[in-house]
Formats: structure tokens, sequence, C-alpha cells
């Protein structure tokens, strides 16, 4: 059974799926489980702040992970950002690189960051709002997608979900990045 949470329910159906709609700020404790994904992310203009953008990107990644752990996970796969730096002046950048740091120090014996450059997909069925500026991006990488490098390509969030549950199902115990090329469909 695969069990999901955020903050509102998505408009999703599955039979080995039960969404959860939750706080993050008090997550209740995790059934047990074997790994965790977490794709916990905003923007600044949709959370409102950079508080607020902090509260999601931050704080409720590292709730997910520790209750993960506290649940049995040994095994984290989660998704950042290209340009993930903790010591970043780019305030987005920064806050990817500092969950990517602490997660690091929680002791989970896998753990697999995907940083992606631009993700594509539905996000109505996720009941999330128009992003303008992103959708004209959008347009733009399609259409340039053949001359741009492998690493700085748009992907489909189901390539970058295949590809984060492969490498956290396969990879040897330790860290790993993967990077826009490895998030390619094969």
């Amino acid at each position: 059974m695969l069990h999901a949470r955020d903050r509102r329910a998505p408009a999703l159906n599955h039979p080995c799926l039960q969404l959860h709609a939750v706080d993050f700020a008090n997550l209740p404790a995790l059934p047990p489980v074997d790994d965790v994904y977490i794709t916990l992310g905003t923007t600044i203009a949709a959370a409102g702040s950079q508080s607020a953008f902090r509260a999601v990107d931050y704080d409720a990644v590292l709730a997910t992970a520790r209750a993960a752990l506290a649940a049995g996970a040994s095994r984290c796969g989660v998704v950042t950002a290209m340009g993930a730096n903790p010591h970043s002046h780019i305030f987005y950048n920064r806050i990817k690189g500092e969950v990517e740091r602490d997660l690091q120090g929680l002791g989970f014996t896998t753990l697999v960051i995907a940083r992606p450059s631009l993700m594509l997909g539905e996000r109505q069925a996720l009941q999330q709002a128009a992003r303008p500026a992103e959708s004209l991006s959008i347009q733009i990488f399609k259409w340039l997608d053949p001359i741009i490098p492998a690493n700085y390509r748009a992907r489909p969030g189901a390539d970058i979900a295949r590809a984060l549950v492969h490498a956290v199902q396969s990879r040897p115990p330790g860290l790993h990045l993967l990077s826009g090329r490895e998030l390619q469909a094969p």
C-alpha cells in the first residue's frame, strides 16, 4: 500500500493509494514504512512569503523525513532543485541546499537527491494554481529541448518519479545525487 501525504488531498484515485491531507507543522505518526519519497515543494509566489516557502520546502520536508525514520524507513528519495546550495545568495537555491544538507545528517542508509531543472506536469490534478511564468518557460523549454544540454532540460514529473524510485531501490547505501541527465526517461 502506498500512503501519500500532502497539505491537501489531490483528486487522484487508485486502489493501492491512500491519500491523506495533513498539517506538516503537526505531522501525525506514519505507519511502518520501508522507503520515503519526498516531493514537497512550492514557489515563493504561491507560498506568499519567504517564511511560508521555507515552511514547506524545508520544515515540512524535514518533518516528513524524521517521521519516516521513526516509522522504520532506511532509504529516502527527495526532489530538490538544480543549483541547490546552502551557501547560495539566491534564497530558493539556499533553502533547497539547506534541506539537502540537513537530510544528510538524519541517518538514512540511502539518500537519493533528485535535482531537476524544471519539472513538467499536470498541476490541476494536484489542485495547484496556474503559474503563468512557468507555463511560458515550459513552452520555451519544449521548443529548445533538442539543443539544451541534457542536465538543463525540462523533465516530466513522471520521469523524475521513475528515476527517483529506481535509484532509491537499486543504488547501494550512501548519498546519490541525480542530475537532470539522470532524470530522463530511457
